[in-house]
């Protein structure tokens, strides 16, 4: 599965400053994955609030960030919780925790080109 990436959308942010992007990339490797752990525990807890809750703010980061493949798959989850639809969270939280991996390898790659 390839996630879709922008890059323009993270050189937008960062306003082409190497040091600042390298700063930002840093930050979301370090919370995207707590975040998701956050997630992943709301959804097998079956609390519908904090998974909306949890997955807006993983969609928010993302999609600023410039991945916007694995940003929808966060708003897939974020509706779900709102709707109270555990069961397609359930579904869809592999894909998730996927999709930040090819994320968070991109993103290393980008630190790496920029060393």
């Amino acid at each position: 599965m390839a996630t879709e990436f922008d890059y323009g959308q993270l050189d937008a942010i960062t306003g082409g400053d190497v040091e600042f992007e390298l700063e930002v990339i840093e930050d979301y490797l370090s919370s995207a994955p707590k975040d998701m752990a956050k997630l992943r525990a709301a959804i097998e807890a079956g609390d519908s609030a904090a998974t909306s809750a949890t997955a807006h703010a993983l969609k928010g980061a993302s999609a600023t960030l410039g991945a916007k493949g694995f940003a929808s798959t966060a708003l897939v989850i974020e509706q779900a919780g709102r709707k109270g639809e555990v069961a397609l969270a359930r579904q869809t939280i592999d894909r998730c925790e996927a999709e930040l991996a090819e994320v968070s390898d991109l993103l290393r790659q980008r630190i790496a080109k920029a060393a």
